[in-house]
């Protein structure tokens, strides 16, 4: 044991640049693969720390869309809950519950107040929700907790901001009172432990749901088996005897029951598993979801800059075989067998694999936790003291690529037959045989860093896409704000004083902006529509909303500033939707909206905009001037006034003029570009981790193709000479020594071109409006992919190139 160490770390530092570059590749690779790993862990491990994790189900809508074809949503009923809880007895644990946002008072002894805007985290649930989900209580009862009406449980943190006790005091909160809304005092009756990062339920507020009127005006006693709201989600938890499929067959017969207006849309209800909430097609909680494609993609990235670490050393130690001659003769003199060679040059890779994950663990994988924080918007880290997987992982990884890694090589060396170099010192050249394989495998180096380059261009060039499209509005210079809901009679006021600021060119209240993750959907009859069932996207706006936003007229006109008289402005797929292909046809043509049938005419028609994002296709969306569901501001502000200090002015401006009319009310707002940005974190997350993987994939791949270079040129160093003596320029030898290079690239990229097209191609369908797969995205990756190589290796063959021949042929 003892020799094979000192022949293994003899071995290192004789060649310490080439080991050197095989331990910074590894470790890189190594080192990558752990934060892959540990990201793949963490979005795949959501909510999975609850007990009844595999039986715990949301019960989601399954229907034919005309147009979408078969379509999910999480919207369910208020009585939902308690029915299916009386229709099926076995099913003991039901819970529904209502997310909303809300402004939070707490009434302090000294007669003042404090507010608080909560954005999230806020619920109204049913008292199950603790039988079939795990929260720690730190005090209260969780049996008792949301049983009476006016009750509430908060987490601890928000009972320390609040209530401004110590982390040890949490259980003096318990009988204290909080407002929500200015609505409805609720007294805590429980406080638990903050959720942990990875759930789609962060709950820090939940409210007893029958009190769920403090945010929901239209929850009617919650006995109202038409008012679908996505806000509201079912939960149920399973018995360990019945399954999903069972039950969902129970179901059939149970959906007609108290759903018969929806029969005609082929509505029933189907499980989906809380395993798949973080996953799924339809949207949770927490509003971010990480599909399973994405985290596959990210582990095939993972376990690319592996391999691509481990052909670095399968190149170099190959390339190094010659060299190792004169050790393999002498110690197959001295009665080693080709079994010990091979398990020594077995231990020196795996030694050295183990080397470099130390590095790996310590180092790199530390470096690349702190660099992608932003980026992926939360914190990990190795954790190898509390979480022994990572440590696993080490051990694991460090085993596989150093047998991976030196499987080849040392059957290799360890084969040769010394018995032609026992007549000479001489060391034979590498057999074609192994160059092959070598050359193979930097093609699949330079194969895999195509495909990630022109995987990068095309992510970035849709991300582009998102952001700079003509949306059809305007969303600049907009600010964006969330109304009171029972101040509507201040509204005229307000604007009326903010239209005398000069920083502010116009204000509008609507429902919500053109483009928006919320809406109000429901069918659109017409005669043309009698077979089919299709929706409608109903956005309450006043008069000057379309000129803020500048929405275009192509036929008819504004409606009036009188409210709730059935005018209708639509846009123009809504039109082609009722069967008209020149918008003017439409006007004066009335139509019925929802399950009331209420009745709109069409009095204009807007240039089709997107009202979702551009990941869903357009919508059929309906304006009118109600006198309910107004929900936001915008307040446009003038162009000439928009720089940093200006912007600033006229936002305290607007704080002050929101102060004297609603002083009990925060001054909620955003900026609508912000807002439209913010929907595709999740694509600009996932597209900037492939960016980073890819630069480093790149960058391992070129430090091999540095190393070979390097090697390959020291061992030509005396043909080279020759060649300079005889008259080679050194252009012509700098052509020589790269011109394998240039083969190998044009191959890999002849290869990666298609298979790039298909895997882009299929990732672009998962968008309603997409880039073009253009043939210039392939060309501009080849030429940048080949650059980089040629950059990485000119280098080294320059030098040898341009060295003195004196130099080389001194000894020979």
């Amino acid at each position: 044991m003892k020799e094979f160490f000192k022949s293994a770390f003899r071995h290192i530092f004789h060649n310490k640049v080439y080991a050197t570059i095989n331990i910074a590749g590894l470790a890189i690779g190594i080192g990558c693969g752990l934060v892959i790993y540990k990201i793949i862990s963490y979005e795949s491990g959501f909510d999975s720390y609850h007990k009844n994790y595999l039986n715990i189900y949301r019960l989601i809508n399954e229907y034919n869309d005309p147009v979408l074809g078969l379509n999910y949503d999480e919207a369910q009923v208020h009585p939902l809950g308690k029915a299916l809880k009386n229709d099926f007895p076995g099913i003991d644990a039901v819970m529904c519950f209502y997310a909303a946002k809300g402004q939070i008072t707490i009434e302090n002894k000294d007669g003042t107040s404090d507010k608080f805007m909560e954005n999230s985290g806020l619920a109204y649930a049913e008292p199950d929700l603790f039988n079939i989900f795990d929260f720690q209580f730190l005090a209260g009862d969780p049996s008792k907790a949301l049983l009476n009406k006016g009750s509430m449980v908060i987490s601890s943190s928000l009972a320390q901001k609040y209530f401004k006790l110590s982390p040890r005091d949490v259980d003096e909160a318990l009988g204290r009172l909080i407002i929500i809304n200015n609505k409805t005092s609720f007294q805590i009756t429980g406080i638990i432990s903050d959720p942990p990062d990875n759930t789609d339920l962060p709950f820090k507020i939940i409210a007893d749901y029958s009190s769920q009127t403090a945010s929901n005006p239209y929850f009617n006693g919650g006995t109202d088996w038409n008012e679908y709201n996505s806000a509201t989600n079912c939960y149920l938890l399973l018995p360990d005897g019945i399954s999903a499929k069972d039950f969902e067959k129970q179901l059939v017969t149970f959906f007609p029951k108290y759903n018969d207006k929806k029969s005609g849309l082929e509505y029933k209800y189907v499980l989906q598993p809380l395993s798949e909430l973080h996953s799924g097609k339809i949207d949770n909680y927490n509003h971010r979801q990480t599909s399973k494609k994405k985290l596959l993609i990210l582990g095939i990235i993972g376990l690319f800059l592996i391999l691509i670490a481990s052909f670095n050393f399968v190149i170099l130690s190959t390339a190094q075989a010659a060299d190792r001659f004169k050790e393999i003769r002498i110690r197959k003199i001295f009665g080693a067998g080709r079994f010990q060679l091979i398990l020594q040059f077995l231990g020196e890779s795996i030694m050295l694999s183990y080397i470099a994950t130390a590095f790996a663990g310590l180092l790199i994988a530390h470096f690349v936790f702190v660099y992608i924080k932003d980026i992926i918007g939360y914190k990990l880290s190795p954790g190898f003291v509390a979480n022994t997987d990572s440590l696993i992982f080490l051990i694991f990884a460090g085993l596989v690529v150093g047998l991976l890694s030196g499987l080849y090589p040392s059957l290799t060396i360890s084969g040769r037959n010394p018995s032609r170099s026992l007549k000479t010192f001489l060391p034979t050249k590498n057999k074609p045989r192994s160059q092959g394989i070598r050359n193979a495998l930097v093609i699949i180096q330079l194969l895999i860093s195509q495909l990630l380059i022109i995987g990068t261009i095309v992510m970035d060039l849709q991300m582009s896409y998102f952001l700079k499209t003509d949306l059809g509005f305007n969303k600049d210079a907009i600010l964006i704000s969330t109304l009171p809901g029972d101040n509507i009679d201040k509204l005229k006021v307000i604007k009326d004083d903010l239209l005398k600021n000069p920083g502010i060119e116009m204000v509008s209240f609507g429902t919500r902006s053109p483009l928006a993750n919320w809406k109000v959907n429901n069918e659109i009859n017409y005669p043309t529509l009698e077979k089919d069932i299709y929706f409608g996207n109903l956005k309450t706006a006043d008069e000057d909303y379309f000129k803020l936003f500048r929405l275009k007229f192509i036929a008819g006109e504004n409606y009036s500033s009188r409210k709730n008289t059935g005018d209708a402005v639509v846009n123009r797929k809504m039109t082609r939707l009722l069967g008209f292909e020149d918008p003017h046809d439409a006007i004066g043509k009335k139509f019925k909206y929802g399950r009331d049938g209420t009745e709109f005419t069409i009095v204009g028609v807007l240039e089709d905009f997107h009202s979702e994002s551009l990941q869903n296709p357009m919508d059929n969306v309906i304006f009118s001037n109600l006198s309910f569901n107004i929900k936001e501001m915008a307040v446009k502000f003038s162009p000439a006034r928009t720089n940093l200090n200006n912007t600033k002015e006229t936002i305290d401006r607007i704080k002050a003029e929101w102060a004297k009319l609603f002083p009990d009310n925060i001054f909620n707002y955003s900026f609508f570009d912000e807002q439209i940005a913010n929907m595709y974190g999740e694509e600009e997350r996932a597209a900037n981790l492939v960016q980073l993987f890819a630069f480093i994939a790149i960058a391992i791949c070129c430090l091999g193709l540095f190393g070979l270079t390097s090697y390959i040129a020291n061992q030509k160093i005396k043909e080279i000479g020759i060649r300079r003596i005889n008259g080679a320029k050194a252009a012509e030898i700098l052509i020589t020594l790269n011109k394998n290079l240039l083969i190998m690239e044009v191959i890999a990229f002849v290869i990666a071109c298609p298979i790039a097209w298909i895997i882009m191609h299929k990732w672009l369908q998962t968008f309603a409006y997409r880039t073009g797969l253009s043939w210039w995205i392939f060309v501009l990756s080849g030429i940048f992919a080949f650059g980089i190589a040629l950059l990485t290796v000119s280098w080294q063959s320059w030098r040898a190139a341009t060295r003195n021949p004196a130099d080389t042929l001194r000894y020979e």
